[in-house]
């Protein structure tokens, strides 16, 4: 090897370091579980004002920095989703979902068209198949509203699960297999 490089140091040719790749900006999407509307964006703060109607623009950009600020998770669990009388939806936050453990990385939250019921005795909202980009990745969570969410390992709510919890820092023997989520 070492030969092959002198030889090829000796024609003339340089060998260059390859630049190192800059790390990947996270994701943070917003994604409809009535509609399947979707969109996603360069910063969480970015998200949570599309999450949240607009009325909440200065959240952390550092979706970590979210899950420990109180203030702004008891504005996240506000009221706001009493469907819209002139037409237009409004959203309810359901959850927030995380690529990696302790809440880091991509992000994907969940919004419906109308409040929670923060009981277990009912299912507020379900998801079969976890958007294409999040299918079985799923590395902890944060349910809203005081909801609790159950995750199934497959589509239509099947295989290997955890029971319902309100967050995870890290879904266990889920961690990276998620493929259904319901809420209640």
């Amino acid at each position: 090897m070492f030969a092959a490089a002198a030889a090829i140091a000796g024609m003339g040719i340089a060998l260059t370091a390859q630049p190192a790749r800059a790390a990947e900006k996270d994701r943070h999407c917003v994604v409809n579980v009535l509609t399947g509307a979707k969109s996603c964006y360069a910063s969480f703060t970015d998200a949570v004002a599309k999450a949240t109607d607009g009325r909440i623009t200065d959240a952390p950009d550092g979706s970590r920095a979210v899950m420990s600020d109180t203030r702004l998770l008891n504005r996240l669990n506000a009221g706001t989703a009493t469907k819209a009388s002139a037409g237009a939806a409004a959203s309810a936050r359901i959850s927030v979902m995380y690529k990696d453990a302790d809440f880091r990385g991509d992000s994907l939250t969940y919004v419906g068209e109308f409040d929670c019921t923060p009981t277990l005795a009912d299912v507020n909202y379900t998801v079969e198949l976890i958007r294409p980009e999040f299918n079985a990745e799923v590395g902890s969570y944060r349910a809203l509203w005081g909801l609790s969410a159950h995750l199934f390992e497959h589509r239509g709510w099947a295989g290997g699960l955890i029971g319902f919890a309100g967050d995870r820092t890290d879904p266990g023997v889920l961690d990276g297999k998620a493929s259904s989520i319901l809420w209640s």
